[in-house]
Parts: C-alpha cells; structure tokens; sequence
C-alpha cells in the first residue's frame, strides 16, 4: 500500500473555506484503506460530520436508479432500442422543435422514435423542468406546475406530459443532461407494479444493507441531515434546497435520494466487485455495457468539458475512455457526480472504490474531486 496521507491535508485544507465538513472513504476489493469524516455536518449547531451523515446524493442518484432499471433489462423485460411508446404511448408520433432562420418557431414530427436506450445516454431530446432557456424546457417546466397543483406530481405523470412536447432536438443527435432517467424510472413502475422507492429498497436497499437511503427522510433522521451550505464572498451561509426536492410524490431518479457515504459504498463496491457481502445487482457483462460509451462525436462535443476530460457516457454512467486527457485512472473505471458535492468512482479493474460527499452549493467538484481521485490512484 502506498501513501494516501495527502488525501488528510487535501481534506483538511478544502474545508477551511469551503463546506465545513466532508467524508470520504476509499476501498480495495472489499476492504476499505481510507476512511476520514471531518469538519461539521452543521456547523452553527455544532453537529460533527461522521459516518451517520445524511446527504442530499442529488444526481448521485442517477448511479442507483439505472441499476435497477438495468435488472430489468437482464429479465427481459425490455431492449435498450424497444421505443418508448412501447410503454408510454404519448411518445409515439412525437415532434422536434425546430427554429427558422428568422425565428419562427415549429414543430416537425421527429425522424426517428425515442428509444429507452436514448434515455439512459441522455440522447432523447428531454431536457428539464427547470425554466431553462430552451423551448423544451420552457414546456416541461409549465407541465411539472401544472402537475403540482393538480396534486399530480407522480413519475407516470411527469413521463406521460414530456412524451407530448416536442424534443429540444432529434433523438440520438445531441446529448443534453437532463429529466432522461425519470423517464426510465416511470417505465420501472410501469413494468413492475410498484412505486421506485419501493423498488430500491426491496432489490438494492435491502439485500445491500443500506438503511439509511430515502427519498423522503423520516422524521426521526432529519437531524442527521447534513446542512446546505451556499459559499460565497468568503462566507458560508446556510441554505435551502431547490424547491423540485420539496415534493413528497415525485421520486426522482435523477437526483431526489438522501443518503450516507457509508450506505453508499456498499453499493458502489457491489457495481466495482460485481457483488458485496454475496448480494450481486448485475452481472458484470451488463456492468461493462453500462460503462461502455454511447456518444456520437456531436453528442461527445455536448458532454465534454474540463472537469469530464478523458471520459465518455454510457448507460447513465460517465466512462473513463482517454487517461492521457489529465488523469492516471483505468480506462472503464465509471461512476457520477452529485450537485452539492458527492462523488462516486467504480473501477473493476483495478478493483478500486471511492465515495466521497459535501453538501455545498457552488459544490467546486471542480476542485476537490480530480484531487481525491489521483491522490488515490497514485497512492494505491
């Protein structure tokens, strides 16, 4: 074993003026080699950071929930080409917004149909409900409103409104990183009868030991939460989530579970391992065709930017495809990002796991995750 010490200083140094407190825990194999919680979960409260901590995952979500649509696929139960119409007909015959040179603005039907496998690659043409500056956007955005008040705020119910906007482009042509995996989440309902959240805890909650995993956090637990912290000017000041995290109906697969690193780890050792604790999700060809990357070179001009240097995106997953780009991980080692500061990697070749997690916004993973990474990789 190499030194990992400066992951202690890196650690220590970053929490000085960014989020006041941070956890990491790496491991090889099934054993872990680094473990280290810091700082304050709560810094005004005087509440440590430990390894009972409750984060917002956000978009570390993503890693979980295209797992467990992927289970399905290992049963059968779908092809990564069948259409979504197949299970949510308001996709069939859908249009693409088009724009004239002098700004007119239309709607074409599309040239070919939304796939599930345009989904999990974020090539749909879905965009998000978040006002975005794009007319896709701008629609789903006023369909999610409308959902709210109509106390219709449901995956089945958010797939079945975006399926009757026109996409912000042609499906398979662009990659835009947006409400894609809601989507697949709302066919796992559809195929197994039960809400997401009952899904995960019954086939990766449960067998992986992880009790700590919510959607909605119990009464009980939120005093455990970790505090947003917005950074700015030097200062840190507690905050709020985004108001899409205060619904207690829509699960959202790309970006609403709570969780701790520990909890977490248990599932990105069984994605790095093909199993934890005997308890196996995929099997490790399927885990190699999630890690696998699926972008065009336009779709690639999409997602490339310097923190994502060197990697392409598969089945919901980031893939390390070029290590001279900037760092000295394997080629296929996968994983994702959370908006306020979680991180996970999954390398089976190396046979190396690493989570880390803070809660801040801006979340500077720019900074704080290449760090952990090569210091582990140049430590192990």
């Amino acid at each position: 074993m190499g030194d990992l010490s400066h992951l202690d200083r890196l650690l220590e140094d970053f929490i000085k003026d960014g989020p006041p407190g941070a956890g990491l825990k790496v491991l090889i194999g099934n054993t872990p080699v680094y473990e280290r919680y810091l700082g304050y979960a709560d810094l005004e409260n005087g509440i440590r950071f430990s390894s009972g901590t409750i984060l917002q995952l956000a978009s570390m979500t993503k890693c979980i929930a295209v797992t467990a649509v992927m289970q399905l696929y290992e049963q059968g139960e779908f092809l990564l080409t069948d259409p979504v119409s197949k299970f949510i007909p308001s996709y069939k015959n859908q249009k693409v917004f088009k724009v004239d040179g002098r700004g007119n603005i239309t709607a074409l039907p599309a040239k070919r149909e939304v796939t599930i496998g345009h989904m999990f690659d974020m090539t749909s043409g879905l965009t998000l409900s978040w006002d975005w500056e794009n007319l896709n956007s701008k629609a789903i955005t006023k369909a999610y409103r409308r959902l709210v008040e109509e106390d219709k705020n449901t995956l089945q119910e958010f797939a079945k409104a975006a399926g009757e906007i026109p996409a912000a482009f042609e499906p398979g042509e662009h990659y835009f990183y947006g409400q894609s995996h809601d989507i697949l989440a709302a066919i796992l309902e559809i195929i197994t009868g039960m809400t997401f959240g009952q899904y995960l805890k019954k086939y990766i909650f449960e067998p992986l030991n992880m009790p700590d995993m919510h959607f909605f956090v119990p009464e009980e637990k939120t005093s455990r939460i970790a505090v947003l912290y917005n950074l700015a000017d030097g200062k840190r000041t507690p905050g709020q989530l985004p108001p899409i995290f205060n619904t207690k109906t829509f699960e959202s697969a790309c970006g609403g579970l709570y969780g701790t690193i520990e909890d977490y780890s248990h599932f990105a050792v069984a994605m790095t391992m093909g199993e934890y604790n005997g308890v196996r999700l995929l099997n490790e060809n399927t885990i190699r065709l999630m890690a696998m990357n699926r972008l065009n070179p336009q779709a690639m001009n999409d997602f490339e930017n310097a923190y994502l240097a060197g990697y392409g995106y598969g089945l919901g997953l980031r893939t390390r495809m070029k290590p001279a780009a900037g760092a000295n991980t394997s080629i296929g080692e996968f994983g994702w990002t959370g908006g306020f500061g979680t991180y996970v990697l999954m390398d089976p070749v190396k046979q190396i796991t690493i989570v880390y997690g803070h809660n801040s916004m801006p979340n500077r993973e720019e900074y704080i995750h290449p760090r952990i990474r090569n210091i582990v990789y140049s430590g192990i």
